[in-house]
């Protein structure tokens, strides 16, 4: 058997040594290009979601200069409108004390109206109503017809006391007063009207058939007034299908 030499097995060494040098440079080369591929996308990804960032900023920054720009020519139209409505104010009250005293000059003091004719006396009552001081408005009222008996706003004198009555509930006496306006005005512009109320009273009191018969009397006589439609309503309300 042949003798290998010290030299041969030397360079043999050498030569596995340097093929295993060689696999693992191959190795770690391989490696490195991974990791630098990896690298490289990663600053891709970053470099666009960078440049998406920056275009949406940039986009909410154009946004916002476009509603200030906006705001503020809004807010000096309004500052201009506001210095224009102060200069007339203050124009005519500059005028006023001027216009004042030349009719001061010019004239004597304006008569004041009587205090206590038909009609102030009237407004006042009626005011009281619509005020809701029921028993003040129908005192007043009662008190305005027992002055003017003849007068041409004493029948709705009248039908003001009984709708005072019937806002307080007091429906037997509200049915009286307009059945003492019926009596003293048959003819009168309020007859429709306080029929009316009356089948409302009466319909309160639980008493629907003397209801329907005033609405049927209103029907009936006063076909073309205005609460005719209201009087049909009601009575279709409160009549049974089997009445009609």
């Amino acid at each position: 058997m042949p003798t290998i030499s010290p030299i041969t097995k030397t360079a043999a060494l050498i030569l596995c040594i340097a093929c295993t040098s060689c696999v693992n440079l191959q190795h770690q080369l391989d490696r490195h290009d991974r990791e630098l591929a990896q690298l490289r996308a990663d600053i891709a990804r970053l470099q666009a979601t960078s440049h998406s960032e920056i275009e949406q900023l940039r986009s909410d920054m154009q946004t916002l200069s476009g509603s200030i720009e906006e705001n503020t020519v809004v807010q000096r139209r309004e500052i201009q409108e506001m210095k224009a409505r102060l200069d007339t104010m203050t124009a005519a009250a500059r005028q006023a004390p001027a216009a004042a005293e030349s009719s001061d000059l010019t004239s004597g003091p304006a008569p004041e109206a009587p205090a206590n004719t038909e009609q102030a006396q009237y407004d006042r009552a009626l005011q009281l109503y619509y005020a809701r001081e029921y028993e003040q408005s129908r005192a007043s009222f009662q008190a305005f017809a027992g002055q003017y008996p003849g007068g041409n706003l004493t029948q709705n004198a009248l039908f003001w006391v009984g709708m005072c009555l019937f806002q307080q509930k007091k429906y037997q006496n509200s049915i009286a007063a307009f059945e003492d306006l019926i009596k003293k005005f048959p003819q009168g512009t309020k007859v429709p009207d306080s029929y009316y109320w009356q089948a409302l009273a009466f319909i309160e009191l639980k008493e629907t058939l003397t209801a329907r018969i005033l609405l049927e009397t209103l029907l009936q006589s006063y076909p073309t007034s205005e609460l005719a439609p209201k009087a049909q309503a009601k009575y279709q309300e409160i009549t049974p299908e089997s009445a009609r």
